[in-house]
Formats: structure tokens, sequence, C-alpha cells
């Protein structure tokens, strides 16, 4: 371990710029979004937002910063340079995961209590469709390409595959008990399997299970390396994070963390081989 960084109000959801010179944290506990500088480790600013403010998520061009409110049923759009709170989208009931299309034209909103996604167009901040998942969808992942999203559906036990394109549902891939968040790498997904200490793998092309390694307890947050070669899991119950290959299905190495680590989003700084 580097550093720690003091943040409070039980920080849960996580989200860095693309270039790694911020990162932002959310406090739903304390009604808190943290910018954080990773090359100080340092909190610059923090802001306060209505309800509980859980996922987050960053525009491509780094500009704003979108933060759900898991109690609010609504969206806030944070201007990332000043931390000043601008318009409020509104989603679904109880918003959680958040992604942002690649080319920056689309925010992707889990609405965990109604089971679906909301597309929303940022240009006009107005929602233009509502695609059913499984049961409380709660992270949400897009691929590289924006072609398709992926929710982990943690009552149903499944991760529902979207294409983006025609607006409709895939495919729900059976996975662990309680997925919590999917991270893609190569040509295969992962989600973390809350209670059943594992991970699943699923193959990208044929939207099928391949396999499963069991890491901490309790795991959480998944990233993968940029290579696509190595996983890195955030361990709630066991203060660790597990180092994963993503080809063997391997723990490759476990890493001491703080008291209970969680990583609602993405969280490596710089994403090369190797790198944590």
């Amino acid at each position: 371990m580097l550093a720690k960084i003091a943040i409070a109000g039980h920080p849960a959801g996580i989200a860095m710029s693309r270039d790694g010179a911020r990162a932002y944290v959310t406090s739903p506990d304390d009604h808190k979004l943290s910018v954080v500088d990773t090359t100080s480790r340092t909190v610059l600013r923090q802001v306060t937002l209505p309800g509980g403010p859980l996922g987050v998520a960053v525009s491509p061009d780094g500009a704003k910063v979108y933060v759900a409110d898991w109690y609010g049923d609504q969206v806030a759009m944070v201007d990332a340079a000043t931390g000043s709170p601008g318009s409020v989208i509104t989603a679904g009931h109880s918003p959680s995961g958040l992604a942002v299309t690649p080319d920056g034209a689309i925010l992707i909103v889990a609405n965990r209590l109604d089971n679906t996604v909301s597309l929303i167009d940022l240009a006009t901040l107005q929602q233009i469709a509502i695609i059913p998942v499984g049961e409380h969808p709660f992270g949400l992942t897009i691929d590289p390409s924006g072609t398709r999203a992926y929710t982990a559906d943690v009552e149903s036990d499944d991760v529902a595959v979207i294409d983006l394109a025609s607006r409709r549902l895939l495919a729900r891939i059976p996975v662990g008990k309680r997925p919590y968040v999917v991270a893609l790498a190569g040509d295969r997904g992962f989600v973390t399997d809350e209670q059943g200490g594992s991970l699943t793998a699923f193959d990208l092309g044929t939207l099928l299970p391949i396999g499963s390694v069991d890491v901490g307890s309790m795991p959480e947050g998944i990233e993968a390396s940029r290579d696509g070669q190595t996983l890195y899991v955030a361990n709630w119950m066991d203060d660790t994070v597990s180092v994963v290959d993503a080809r063997r299905l391997k723990v490759t190495a476990t890493l001491p963390a703080g008291d209970s680590p969680r990583a609602f989003g993405t969280f490596l700084r710089s994403t090369g081989q190797g790198s944590h």
C-alpha cells in the first residue's frame, strides 16, 4: 500500500478521469462527492449533493461528472473543473451504476428498484429509452466500442447484456450469488459474486458462462488491466485485493487494503500490465 487518503462518510462509488489525474469518490452517508488529486494524493474539494450519492461516472472529455442519487431517483451533473453542481437528470427508481458511452452522447443508468436501464441523451438531458433487465441491476459497464452494456443483476443472479444500437436486451447470463459489478477483459467478461466469494467468467461472443474462480470474502469492486491480462478485485470483508490471471482464472496475489474496501466503479489509476 502506497498511501491512504482520508474520506469521510463511508466512501463507496469511485470513478477515474481518463488521464488518471482525478478520482471522484461518493460518500452516501455524508452526502458528498470528493475530488481527489491522484498524484499528490490529496482531496482537492468536496461537493455536497442531495440524497445518497452512490454511482459515479466521468464524461470522456473529463468535463462533467455524473452522480446517481440512490434515494432521489435522479442523477446530478457536476462541473469537474469547479465542482459546481449543474442540471439534475430524472432517472428511474434508485439509480445505481452509471456509465457514459465513449462518444459522450449517452448516459446509461441502472435503475435498481425498477429492474430497468435508462438511456439519457446528454445533449437534451432527456430519457430516450427504458430497457427491462434482471432483478435489481446495480453495477453497469460499457464495452470500449460503445456497442453493448452489461448490468450485474443482484437479485436474479445474472448479467444482462444490452445492445445499445437497437436498445434491446440480448441475453441474461447466469452467474454466481448476488453479482455486483462487471469488468471486461479481451474476449471475456467477469462479474464479482458478492455472496459467492468468487468471480464468474463469461464469453463475450457466445454470452455463456465459462468458469469461475474463488477470491476473497464478499468481493465487490473489479477492474481489468489495460492489456486485459489481469483483474483486480476488492474483497469487502477480507480487507484485501485479489489479483487474478484473466486467462487461467487463477489468483496470483493477494494485496492488503484498508478496512472494508469497496470500489463501485473504476479505480485503477494506471492500467498497464501489472499495475494496481
